[in-house]
């Protein structure tokens, strides 16, 4: 995704590093590819296709031309954001990732049937880890409870490595990765290879040779023999919110319930604890390592309000729902 103003001395092209296992082979694009003959992709193997939606607060003017493009040529379609992260005080940082997301939902229409939304980490605007990592947490929760699914995660090894951080409580809140990293054998997989789970895709090169697309275009690969495993299925639904019991003062144990779901498939349900600010519980913050159903209150949550987060994943779609925010007490 990174975008490419200078003419280059020398050109490099490689071929596919092996595989040991099956992949799919795809791509992703951005109004720098210009115009695209998507059957000609589709004939010449590629089965799926990421596109951007929106850098920052802008549009990018071929999304609507890409997406139906890719869709009537058979490909599997995801669309992207670029971020631009910005925000000179905690509360300004959340609220400019939430409103970027917002922007976000409302050109991408991502629906059913479609790859997961991703999030393109490439920039930080100047935030330093822990203010970047506030800012994805608030992108990302603002996006699945609008969709309905945990958003992929795009960035590099280093970006990873040096600006977020190297956090792993975004592997382990339920968000796939989409590893970029060139012209290896095998990517190197950050955050603890991603909480175990490790890579979902892989931008393999920055330059592709793809019939259909004039120029290099990014490569990509999905860690499975069938792209479908990645779609986006009916999301579960709540029918009965999580509760909390136990006293919330400091030392004390809290212990969440799942709520009831209902999805067609036996959900998968995880937990994330979070600390809000407000008495509302609309600004808060994931607890990191606090992904259990019980939480241990601490003295950090004095005054605050505490929340536990369920996820339920069912066939690579996830639903959300919140307990009754609990007040803490000394």
């Amino acid at each position: 995704m990174r975008r490419r103003f200078l003419l280059l001395a020398a050109v490099f092209v490689l071929a596919p590093p092996a595989a040991a296992a099956p992949f799919v082979r795809g791509i992703d694009v951005s109004r720098w590819k210009g115009s695209i003959a998507w059957s000609r992709v589709a004939h010449g193997g590629y089965r799926f296709a990421f596109a951007e939606a929106t850098n920052g607060f802008t549009a990018d003017p071929t999304y609507a031309r890409n997406h139906g493009g890719a869709k009537a040529a058979g490909l599997a379609f995801g669309a992207f954001h670029f971020a631009r992260p910005a925000g000179s005080t905690p509360r300004a940082v959340v609220a400019n990732a939430i409103a970027q997301a917002d922007r976000f939902v409302s050109v991408a229409q991502s629906q059913t049937g479609e790859l997961a939304p991703v999030l393109d980490l490439e920039r930080t605007g100047g935030l330093a880890p822990p203010s970047l990592r506030a800012w994805t947490a608030a992108w990302l929760g603002e996006v699945q409870l609008q969709i309905g699914i945990r958003p992929t995660i795009y960035a590099s090894p280093t970006f990873w490595r040096k600006a977020v951080g190297d956090a792993s409580v975004f592997a382990l809140t339920g968000s796939s990765l989409w590893i970029a990293h060139w012209h290896v054998a095998a990517p190197r997989v950050p955050a603890a290879n991603w909480g175990a789970s490790g890579w979902s895709f892989w931008q393999w090169t920055n330059c592709s040779h793809v019939p259909g697309i004039r120029g290099c275009v990014d490569g990509d690969r999905y860690r499975a023999s069938r792209v479908s495993s990645a779609l986006m299925a009916p999301q579960p639904v709540a029918i009965d919110a999580p509760t909390v019991a136990g006293v919330p003062q400091t030392g004390q144990l809290l212990s969440a319930t799942t709520g009831t779901w209902q999805a067609d498939l036996a959900p998968t349900l995880a937990y994330q604890w979070q600390r809000c600010t407000d008495t509302t519980a609309e600004t808060c913050l994931a607890i990191p390592k606090a992904v259990t159903s019980t939480y241990t209150v601490s003295a950090a949550d004095v005054g605050s309000t505490l929340r536990v987060v369920v996820t339920a994943t069912s066939r690579a779609r996830s639903g959300w729902s919140a307990s009754t925010a609990v007040p803490v007490n000394a």
